[in-house]
């Protein structure tokens, strides 16, 4: 999709669709741009805009308006309570009506210019511009749908306003568009992307982009010490691998990110039930979110190092599955008791935890879709989000936020410590039918050799299970946070 960023009287906007946003209680002598003073009147003794937050594309209002006035269609979209307003409501909004005229050619907007916060609109224009191409993604291609959006023209209300938020909306296509890659990864079936294929996926995204990629293989994976990745591959046909992806930079900080990269899982030999197993072809979605934040922040020029470690493997209950009871040794020597098989995800991390440590970033954040507890305590809207380092979980709620990518931070309780000490090893992979977020976090605490650590949980936001909504799939989280935080630090 083109973006081009005009001024109103350009005239590209001819044979655009447009896209106004209504707040609720709308004043009636003030008419949308292009929309005649008598439509817009009577539009309003007929239609009420709620003040509900969020967007909601059954709720938009197209209108063919006197030719007149405005030879074009235009899209009013609800944006709620003026005072609640903020970047989520424009990218939420322009998501929502990007789905709404999946056969409109060109679609034209002013959102930018809706909040009463605005300065120059960059950050507005880029949350406009996020959101369009979130809402035209598409997977997979079909050949009888309607072609999509070819161009969107987001409009400002000056020359000089149009030329300060070009280069921000420049950045924003990037990092959207590694979001749309680590979607397209999350929603392939896992026949498809099996760890070897992922493992193509991202040396062909590092050709592209000027990455170095490694993948290690199983032999390298035993020589090295990889015990908890190599157990959790070791049920399925598809072997595990480590793959890591770095974008050198040029000075400042150090970064790592680690992703959990389960391509499918079943749960092991205490295998899942089958509403639970079904879309577990997302269950790789951190290992996706992590490579392709590396990948967007090389494509921007990031000045910092960043590396993305994923761990990946299929969990699966062949004749080689691990079992429970098993001890492994993870990477480093720790060791830890397998109670639950379908708690493998923190196993995984633990050696690709352990091996990032090693070489003493300035920070590591990992993300996983790791644990059903996250998704009873916060939903499918909000992450959650745990940590050994104060500033770096403040640092990244704060980017998140303003991402659109909203988490919330659970307590790495210490005193829940002695529920994952085991008799048999120095840890065990289960710490009770309670609070297994934490659990989980502090089991993964145990391998980041205190280097400022921060662990965000995506199990309930990775991915869209309900069928009937336009947004079916994958949601590419973690990506825009990720990317956000590196280039501003």
């Amino acid at each position: 999709m083109k973006v081009l960023v005009c001024e109103p009287s350009a005239p590209e906007l001819t044979g655009a669709v447009a896209v106004v946003g209504v707040f609720s209680e709308p004043d009636p002598r003030l008419p949308p741009a292009g929309l005649a003073s008598d439509v817009w009147r009577r539009l309003l003794s007929t239609t009420r805009f709620g003040a509900d937050d969020g967007a909601d594309e059954q709720d938009a209002l197209l209108v063919v308006a006197d030719a007149s006035a405005s030879p074009d269609p235009i899209l009013l979209m609800p944006l709620g309570d003026r005072r609640r307003a903020d970047l989520a409501t424009l990218r939420d909004t322009m998501a929502a009506a990007m789905r709404r005229l999946t056969r409109f050619a060109r679609v034209a907007t002013n959102l930018a210019q809706a909040l009463t916060s605005v300065t120059n609109g960059a950050d507005e224009a880029a949350a406009v511009v996020e959101g369009a191409m979130h809402g035209s993604y598409r997977y997979p291609p079909r050949a009888d749908a309607a072609p999509g959006t070819s161009e969107l023209l987001v409009v400002m209300d000056s020359k000089a306003a149009a030329t300060a938020v070009r280069r921000r909306v420049e950045d924003a296509i990037v990092v959207e568009s590694a979001v749309r890659w680590a979607r397209d990864l999350i929603n392939q079936p896992a026949n498809v992307l099996t760890p070897a294929a992922f493992a193509d996926e991202a040396r062909a995204a590092g050709r592209t982009a000027g990455l170095t990629v490694v993948v290690k293989e199983p032999a390298q994976l035993r020589r090295e010490g990889f015990g908890g990745l190599l157990a959790v591959g070791a049920g399925s046909a598809n072997p595990p691998c480590l793959i890591e992806m770095t974008h050198p930079g040029r000075a400042g900080q150090w970064i790592t990110l680690v992703g959990k990269g389960i391509t499918f899982d079943s749960g092991g030999l205490q295998v899942k039930r089958k509403h639970d197993m079904v879309d577990m072809r997302s269950d790789m979605a951190g290992a996706a979110a992590v490579l392709a934040a590396v990948k967007a922040v090389a494509d921007l020029d990031c000045p910092h190092s960043v590396r993305a470690v994923a761990a990946v493997a299929e969990n699966m209950s062949g004749s080689h599955a691990y079992r429970p009871g098993d001890v492994i040794t993870h990477r480093g020597g720790k060791t830890s008791e397998v109670i639950d098989t379908d708690a493998e995800g923190r196993l995984v991390l633990a050696d690709a935890l352990a091996y990032a440590a090693e070489s003493r970033p300035d920070a590591i954040v990992d993300v996983a879709t790791l644990t059903y507890d996250v998704i009873r305590a916060l939903g499918d809207q909000v992450g959650g989000i745990l940590g050994t380092d104060r500033g770096l979980v403040d640092t990244l709620l704060r980017h998140a936020r303003r991402a659109g990518e909203p988490l919330w931070e659970l307590p790495l309780w210490r005193g829940y410590r002695h529920n994952i000490k085991s008799k048999v090893a120095d840890l065990r992979n289960d710490g009770g039918p309670y609070a297994d977020a934490i659990h989980a976090a502090l089991f993964l605490a145990e391998f980041t050799a205190g280097v400022p650590w921060a662990h965000i949980d995506i199990a309930g936001t990775a991915f869209v299970d309900e069928q009937g909504r336009a947004d079916f799939g994958s949601t590419g989280v973690g990506v825009r946070t990720l990317a956000r935080w590196l280039m501003d630090r």
